[in-house]
């Protein structure tokens, strides 16, 4: 249905929590607008800084900061990709995982209350304590993949075999599941799998537990 046409459905509350980047950003801001523009209640969700360096939404979309944990070694103020050099890129990704708490007490709270419980929310594609405490209170999440609709294929990795398996027969059913992929595409998406970064998790890791809790997952990609 197009934005200005009439209907006589209610509107719903929405939260939408993009990546910590302005690519991301960006894209999704527009699609709170949108969504603000059919009459629909939105809560658009990141840190204080991403959210200071936004333009002004066009619609009634209320803008929901929660604070970026500190990490010690990440610069003060890096809340975006934009901010964070490359080594300290692991950094950026152990604060953002700590979003996880205050996110979660975003969501109890919203809940309690009536009128403000939300009906969905729309996470990026690593956000995967969204997901998680979507779950925790029963309110659907769709994950929206705004970028590479490759990553939706992307394999996971090869699974341990049974603790009863022996050492030949593990190492032979790991070989097959890795030799299954490409080489080429192994070596492309190799650290996405291998770096653990400081917070212990890897990006992949992030990506398949927000995938396995949400509701419906969404692609918008040229890839």
């Amino acid at each position: 249905m197009d934005a200005g046409s009439s209907s006589t459905t209610e509107p719903l509350n929405i939260v939408i929590c993009p990546w910590l980047a302005f690519g991301h950003l960006l894209p999704y801001l527009e699609l709170a607008e949108r969504l603000a523009s059919r009459g629909h209640r939105v809560s658009f969700v990141s840190t204080p800084r991403n959210l200071a360096r936004l333009p002004p939404p066009r619609k009634d979309v209320d803008l929901v900061a929660i604070p970026l944990p500190r990490v010690e070694g990440l610069p003060d103020g890096a809340e975006s990709t934009n901010d964070v050099p490359d080594e300290k890129r692991e950094l950026h990704w152990e604060a953002f995982d700590g979003l996880a708490a205050p996110f979660a007490d975003f969501l109890a709270s919203a809940c309690a209350d009536g009128r403000k419980r939300p009906h969905w929310i729309i996470a990026d594609c690593f956000h995967h304590w969204a997901s998680a405490a979507a779950v925790a209170h029963g309110v659907p999440c769709a994950v929206l993949l705004p970028t590479a609709a490759m990553l939706a294929a992307a394999p996971r990795q090869p699974p341990s075999a049974s603790a009863a398996a022996s050492v030949l027969e593990e190492h032979a059913a790991a070989e097959a599941a890795r030799l299954a992929v490409p080489r080429y595409e192994r070596e492309a998406v190799s650290t996405a799998y291998d770096d653990q970064c400081a917070s212990g998790m890897s990006v992949a890791e992030r990506w398949f537990l927000a995938l396995d809790k949400c509701t419906v997952l969404a692609i918008r990609s040229c890839v």
